[in-house]
């Protein structure tokens, strides 16, 4: 589950009142259905479906989706995954089910559970080990749903019940319905990845049931606000001088600034250790940061929280002081290159872009305000060069930025359109 606390009032009075709800910054649940094989079932089989609304790809080896009875207290019960659920993409876990309804989609892996149709609690864990207690709160839980009569959930309340003819699905918006979700809605198309950490507010019960698995179309979450993108964190030890502290971030929404954390340990204990640093705002240009702790020393540890204009905190990956830069890169990927001709251009240009290996790639132009104006290209690539053309037929004159994202990306390039 994402790290969202609230800052001091000291520096931050009107955020006395709840962080906002925002687009998940990991892998959410986005659909459950527990009725499969009832009488009255839609699909023959339970399943649970996995969305993953941000612009890497992560592995799941090693992970599990686990379940509990709604007021159970100690006996969770896991299906193993694998694979890679890629960017802004689905995964379908297909589980126990019976002889009524129609089968599911081909699933991306199958498990044994066997869920109650109306009430539960399901988690997507980093390990296969089993949770434990009727509402845990381990460090390894990713996300956590609760539903129908549940005693464990995220937040205020348990998700809707489910039942043979509904599942409970993740909004795409705070203002998603079960109509604006369904196929043809206007939310259809717009992720699963909504996540106030309030299962009651966060799903809706679902009559029109649409699991999707690895081979549907990927779905981008809105474009409302770019949010804060950390690229690499370094921590290099200097004779004499203290630890260095360098980060990059390759986009930022509403960002007040930046404070550096140190410990002696990566499990906690860490304290500020830096004055604000101011950022840039609301930008998807790269930027680059550091500062120097005369007090640091080969073998402690380092983050960067990023502040938000709205007293939101964002913790950076943490790394490990070394004589040799040690590097954390919070979205890895695949190397690209990419260049844009003519620029200035009117009414048209070409992008060209080049990867080192296979990824998954999205070309997206913004105006100056972070604002998307449209997607060029949106998919898997093999390693080579590659191109897409942009016709900016009703676009304004004015400056545009070009980025590259998925499990590839590079800094933005500026486009200058004249008319």
């Amino acid at each position: 589950m994402k790290r969202l606390i609230l800052a001091a009032l000291v520096f931050f009075p009107l955020a006395a009142t709840p962080v906002p709800a925002q687009i998940a910054r990991h892998v959410v649940i986005s659909e459950i259905y527990g009725g499969g094989g009832n009488a009255g079932a839609v699909y023959r089989n339970d399943f649970v479906e996995l969305y993953n609304p941000t612009p890497t790809g992560i592995q799941l080896s090693g992970w599990s989706v686990q379940y509990a009875s709604a007021t159970g207290t100690g006996t969770w019960h896991a299906a193993p995954l694998g694979g890679t659920i890629l960017p802004y993409s689905y995964y379908l876990i297909q589980l126990s089910g019976g002889t009524n309804g129609i089968a599911l989609p081909p699933a991306d892996t199958t498990g044994s559970i066997n869920m109650a149709a109306t009430a539960g609690k399901v988690a997507l864990v980093r390990t296969t080990a089993l949770l434990s207690g009727s509402n845990p709160a381990d460090s390894t839980i990713v996300d956590l749903v609760g539903y129908g009569t549940a005693d464990g959930y995220e937040g205020a309340g348990p998700a809707p019940a489910p039942g043979a003819a509904a599942s409970i699905e993740r909004k795409a918006t705070p203002q998603s319905t079960a109509a604006s979700m369904a196929p043809g809605g206007a939310d259809a198309g717009s992720g699963n990845g909504w996540d106030a950490n309030n299962n009651a507010a966060d799903f809706v019960s679902q009559p029109t049931l649409n699991p999707q698995n690895s081979g549907a179309p990927a779905e981008r979450p809105p474009d409302d606000l770019l949010p804060i993108r950390f690229g690499t964190i370094a921590a290099e030890a200097k004779a004499g001088a203290g630890v260095q502290v360098s980060w990059t971030t390759l986009s930022e929404t509403a960002c007040y600034g930046f404070e550096v954390e140190r410990s002696a340990s990566p499990a906690g204990g860490f304290l500020v250790i830096s004055a604000l640093i101011a950022g840039h705002g609301t930008t998807i240009v790269t930027h680059y940061y550091s500062f120097v702790d005369p007090d640091g020393t080969l073998g402690k540890y380092y983050r960067v929280k990023e502040i938000d204009t709205n007293g939101a905190e964002w913790l950076s990956e943490t790394v490990q002081a070394s004589a040799v830069s040690s590097v954390r890169a919070a979205e890895s990927g695949v190397n690209a290159d990419f260049g844009i001709y003519p620029n200035p251009f009117n009414p048209s240009t070409t992008i060209t872009f080049s990867l080192a290996a296979q990824g998954t790639v999205t070309i997206a132009i913004y105006d100056v305000l972070g604002r998307r104006v449209t997607t060029l290209a949106s998919g898997r690539y093999q390693a080579g060069t590659h191109e897409v053309r942009w016709e900016a037929a009703g676009v304004p004159s004015g400056v545009y930025l070009c980025r590259l994202e998925g499990s590839a990306s590079a800094p933005a390039r500026r486009l200058l359109l004249i008319r």
